[in-house]
């Protein structure tokens, strides 16, 4: 059972059960239509494997989609790292539930979910797998939830560059709000990990389109140059922002976060097949010939640069600063007390 209030609304939720604030929300993350997922979770429903129904509707008309939702690499920091058996994790913007739903083979998961048909997809493949009765299904945005419980672990993947474009605000300072609220989630010494795009990653210096903005040449820069940079290619406002090593630690930082931990995910948190840490052991990865093929993130496009990008690492590797390079950041931090 957890406890938490939503607006003025008191809520105990058991095991295996899904709540939501009686409408859905409308202004919500996406990456395949309403009307489409429903028809997945269906099938699921009505005993079709959850990856195959998926596969089914994307794997020639979405590959790229496709495998963001079924591939097995989704979970690895977390098989690099795992959090002791039986903790208690909460998964902010879970999405399809590919970190919460491995985790809770050996944990207790809260999937927190804004987008309605997304949440009732991780319900539907947790009931398949067995491990329902190990989770609590949320549908909110944690702006709007307050919970009693206190989590051995938050994970936020792929969700805090996205925050301010659902929110009124300065975006920086909507997500150092987001980034507090995560740190009122865990106990004294829980963690926190964030999975995010490097605003510096080589490929984005090299022209490669932001995987968000699906357009190169802007989401690199700062804020200030990449919020003009957009404005005058698409008439609004940039809500949708990545960070350099050092603005995320400040941010991290500011939010109360200590004992920072940084991993480069090559060739992204999404898809990783190399997670290292930080520092010499990523300059040691590509002076001795270390690559892994880099795509486009907004489609999964193996880049024609892959030469350009091998020579420019060992060249960095050689200066020592490889690791501000990286294309993705894993990010470990710690709720000090």
């Amino acid at each position: 059972m957890i406890r938490f209030r939503h607006g003025t609304k008191a809520v105990s939720l058991p095991p295996g059960e899904l709540w939501a604030a009686g409408h859905p929300e409308t202004d919500v993350y996406r990456d395949t239509s309403a009307r489409e997922l429903w028809s997945i979770i269906r099938d699921v429903d009505g005993g079709v494997p959850w990856r195959e129904a998926v596969a089914q509707r994307y794997a020639s008309g979405n590959p790229w989609l496709h495998q963001i939702v079924t591939s097995p690499a989704r979970d690895l920091f977390f098989r690099l790292h795992p959090p002791p058996p039986g903790a208690s994790v909460i998964d902010v913007g879970a999405g399809w539930g590919q970190i919460a739903l491995s985790l809770a083979r050996n944990c207790t998961v809260t999937a927190l979910e804004p987008t309605q048909e997304r949440l009732a997809f991780v319900l539907a493949a947790a009931r398949q797998e067995a491990s329902a009765s190990r989770m609590h299904f949320v549908q909110a945005s944690l702006f709007d939830v307050t919970f009693e419980a206190s989590f051995d672990l938050a994970c936020c993947i792929g969700a805090l560059e996205w925050v301010p474009k659902y929110r009124d605000g300065d975006p920086r300072e909507v997500q150092i709000d987001f980034l507090k609220r995560l740190h009122a989630l865990l106990v004294h010494g829980g963690h926190l990990v964030v999975g995010i795009e490097n605003r510096l990653g080589l490929k984005y210096l090299m022209g490669a389109a932001d995987d968000h903005l699906a357009a190169p040449n802007v989401a690199v820069f700062e804020a200030g140059l990449a919020d003009q940079k957009w404005r005058a290619l698409a008439g609004s406002p940039l809500r949708v922002f990545t960070f350099t090593r050092a603005e995320l630690a400040d941010m991290l930082s500011a939010a109360g976060f200590s004992e920072l931990q940084f991993f480069g995910a090559l060739p992204d948190y999404k898809l990783p097949r190399q997670i290292i840490p930080l520092g010499p052991k990523v300059d040691d990865f590509f002076r001795q010939g270390g690559h892994v093929n880099e795509h486009d993130g907004s489609d999964g496009r193996t880049l024609a640069c892959q030469a350009e990008l091998r020579s420019h690492y060992r060249s960095l590797a050689q200066l020592g600063i490889a690791s501000d390079f990286v294309p993705s950041f894993f990010v470990r931090c710690r709720r000090a007390g």
